[in-house]
């Protein structure tokens, strides 16, 4: 009977979660949850500690006693709409059902309604109407600087009741009306004020957290933010357009050609690298990097998140999408916003009708510009986690164990039937069998068929011309796809560069030599690699604006990486008992 009992319970409180209708919600009846004990109405709130900053505790935060990496006390408080009765448990009395101006004195915004009074505005909030306040707590208006709050009280009429009218919609708007991505026209000049609600239960709105929702008026409803909104007239990039801070990343975005992006709709979120960022890379390097539209466009994309992410939206550390299409690790530590774990952002929360600019001090460097250490088929994406008894590392994919050496790999696949007669016939059988390393890009069958018939024939038969085909299909190094970038080049045993770029829609990738498709790729050898693709390929166009389009890959190498990210990781992968190493060749 217990045990009916605890199963009846439990698939209540499951239940009751899943009704629930937007993330803020679900958050709130987990807290209604946890306050449970405490009387009717009781939530559970989490204070980090030396802070006056609460949220309602979902799951994972009640269990780990942390948000933003700090510790966090429990507080049992009335839940939005109630309050104490003296002498009852919990809370069981819905809140007294007034007018605006009164609400605001009870929600802990009795200083809004301080200067709703001076600015003449108490009429108009206590009258008939149905209005949202977003509405400053206590705590808000006194970490408003003072030559702002100086320049709002000395001129209440017009400076003071604007700001007050920004932070009010001519509707009454709940919490479950927020939508993410949402925009409603304010009662100053209709001026949107832009909503956003993240799975985490957080809402904002212009990136002011709400702390208190769904305080219900006889002419409306209020919601608590926890700072004083001003009101948004410009799109991200005129952010970067207009502030001297960051005048080299507006060359670098006009170069690679962004500037109508942000510029045009969305929700954006910029993480803006400032001078003193791109000072940090070696001039040379720059140079080079704002030489090259491909590369200076992955770098910047790799800033850029596809989603709007205010600093509060944060609580902890969250992969988050890039345009580039790799993810950057956003989180935070106490009150600082961090990027793959690094406190490097200076300014928070510029907001833009398009999105959001967060201001950093360290140039993000993607992947692809990188180096990559890779073992076998797999590329290490993670940095070594130190244990008691050894170290581990995280790798892209499972490792693949060679199997014989390049020859024996395309024997024993039927699709390549055509290209070990070719090699055959064009003498390169011991070159493939000999140690490496060598990549070879293979064509298959269906490749060599898409060929005219007479120009099949006529390459076969001419072992001297197939043999510089084929070899211009090899290179004499070893590259699998993980330490493909956007912009890789490899110099083939005979010919011109080939020229790779990784390809990325969600979660596929597909590698591309010379716009030809690799259809499977990283097909081990002990003496190498094997990537077979589904055309024969052939050289680019030339392209006289390509820097160093006629270098070669060892001189590329030393010129074109941005630098190894962990060395004390490259020595101890070298020292270990895998066969080799591979680096990505940029």
């Amino acid at each position: 009977m217990q045990h009916v009992t605890l199963l009846t319970l439990a698939l209540t409180l499951i239940a009751t979660i899943c009704l629930a209708k937007s993330p803020y919600q679900s958050v709130l009846q987990h807290s209604r949850i946890r306050g449970r004990q405490h009387g009717p109405n009781v939530c559970a709130m989490q204070k980090i500690q030396g802070t006056d900053k609460k949220y309602f505790t979902n799951c994972k935060q009640w269990y780990h006693r942390k948000i933003c990496g700090k510790p966090t006390v429990i507080s049992y408080e009335c839940c939005p709409g109630y309050e104490k009765l003296p002498g009852e448990k919990g809370c069981p009395a819905a809140l007294p059902l007034v007018n605006i101006y009164n609400t605001l004195g009870v929600v802990g915004a009795a200083t809004t309604k301080m200067y709703s009074e001076r600015a003449q505005l108490r009429e108009e909030i206590e009258g008939p109407g149905s209005f949202t306040f977003f509405a400053p707590s206590n705590q808000a208006w006194a970490a408003l600087p003072n030559e702002i709050l100086d320049a709002l009280v000395s001129n209440v009429n017009i400076e003071l009741l604007n700001a007050l009218h920004y932070h009010m919609v001519n509707r009454r708007l709940t919490s479950e009306d927020l939508k993410h991505g949402s925009a409603f026209p304010s009662m100053y000049q209709d001026f949107n004020v832009h909503i956003h609600h993240y799975p985490n239960g957080i809402v904002t709105v212009n990136c002011a957290r709400l702390v208190k929702t769904d305080q219900h008026a006889t002419n409306g409803i209020v919601h608590v933010v926890d700072r004083v909104i001003t009101a948004v007239t410009n799109d991200v990039h005129t952010f970067i357009d207009t502030d001297d801070d960051l005048e080299t990343l507006r060359t670098a975005v006009a170069a690679a050609g962004l500037t109508q992006m942000l510029e045009s709709d969305g929700h954006y979120t910029v993480f803006a690298p400032t001078n003193e960022a791109f000072e940090k890379i070696p001039p040379e390097m720059l140079n080079r990097i704002l030489g090259d539209p491909v590369a200076l466009k992955d770098l910047l994309n790799y800033h850029i998140l596809k989603n709007m992410q205010c600093a509060e939206s944060i609580t902890s550390g969250t992969p988050l999408e890039t345009l580039q299409g790799t993810v950057l690790e956003v989180g935070c530590d106490g009150s600082d916003m961090t990027l793959n774990g690094k406190a490097i952002i200076q300014k928070k929360d510029q907001l833009g009708t398009n999105g959001v600019v967060h201001y950093i001090n360290e140039l993000l460097i993607p992947d692809s510009d990188k180096e990559s250490l890779c073992i076998e088929n797999s590329c290490i994406v993670a940095h070594d986690k130190i244990g008691r008894f050894g170290s581990m590392f995280t790798v892209d994919k499972v490792l693949t164990p060679p199997m014989g050496t390049i020859m024996d790999v395309l024997k024993a696949d039927n699709r390549f039937s055509l290209l070990v007669g070719a090699i055959q016939t064009a003498g390169l059988t011991e070159l493939m069998n000999q140690a490496g390393p060598h990549t070879v890009f293979a064509p298959t069958n269906d490749a060599f068929s898409a060929l005219p018939k007479a120009d099949l024939n006529k390459l076969m038969g001419n072992p001297k011309e197939l043999a510089s085909v084929l070899k211009y299909h090899m290179a004499k190094e070893i590259l699998v796809s993980g330490g493909v970038g956007s912009h890789t080049r490899l110099k083939p045993l005979q010919g011109d560069k080939l020229e790779l770029n990784m390809w990325r829609k969600e979660r596929n990738q597909t590698v591309y030599i010379n716009k030809v498709p690799v259809v499977e790729a990283d097909l081990m050898a002990t003496n190498g690699v094997v990537h077979a693709v589904g055309a024969i390929i052939k050289p680019l166009p030339p392209k006289v604006d390509r820097e160093q389009a006629d270098a070669p890959v060892s001189s590329m190498r030393t010129d074109s990486r941005i630098g190894v990210k962990n060395d004390d990781l490259f020595q101890k992968v070298r020292k270990s008992l895998s066969s080799r190493t591979m680096s990505r060749v940029q």
